[in-house]
């Protein structure tokens, strides 16, 4: 594996593994713990070893857990827009740069780049009257497999969502760092 392919990928996991230890910290709370003094991290972080429980200084609202679950989508829309920003320094994408369809990922890295333009440059809430949003909540349905009716804000759920967009963006990288790399080699013969 070449160096600055190598780079890329440390980079992409160091991003994946900060993000997805700060969300331990800031776990969707469900709407069922009204009421509630203290709560737990989600399963899925609790798997990864953070078995982290939160005791509130005074019991949950439903306003209080709205707040808390905004924090946490703010987040899983910063990691997209780092995201991108990291592929971009990498020339793996950018506006100007086209997507190679013939590539695993390549749809993934369509989704991500779509998402950051919402997020960096505008409000980020989902418009299920915006043509270009519908589209982009279809090719989410359709490539990461997720339920889209009744939306009322961006699907960011990182296991079901977030997670498959990252890997697809890796294997994308590799395929496209590896034919810049061929691509190379053929100039010199």
């Amino acid at each position: 594996m070449n160096k600055v392919l190598n780079d890329l990928l440390k980079a992409l996991d160091a991003l994946w593994n900060n993000f997805n230890n700060c969300r331990a910290y800031f776990p969707c709370i469900q709407e069922n713990a009204v009421g509630s003094i203290s709560a737990s991290t989600a399963p899925y972080y609790i798997a990864q070893g953070f078995n982290i429980s939160f005791v509130f200084s005074k019991r949950l609202s439903k306003e209080g857990i709205l707040k808390i679950n905004q924090i946490g989508h703010w987040i899983n829309q910063n990691f997209i827009v780092r995201l991108c920003a990291l592929l971009e320094s990498y020339h793996i994408l950018s506006n100007s740069i086209d997507i190679d369809f013939t590539l695993d990922g390549a749809n993934h890295i369509n989704i991500v780049r779509r998402l950051r333009n919402y997020f960096a440059h505008s409000s980020g809430k989902f418009n299920p009257e915006n043509k270009d949003h519908v589209i982009t909540i279809k090719l989410i349905r359709d490539h990461v497999g997720i339920s889209i009716d009744n939306r009322s804000e961006w699907p960011l759920s990182i296991d079901t969502v977030l997670k498959p967009l990252y890997e697809g963006c890796v294997n994308y990288s590799k395929q496209k760092m590896e034919n810049r790399k061929q691509k190379g080699r053929n100039k010199d013969n």
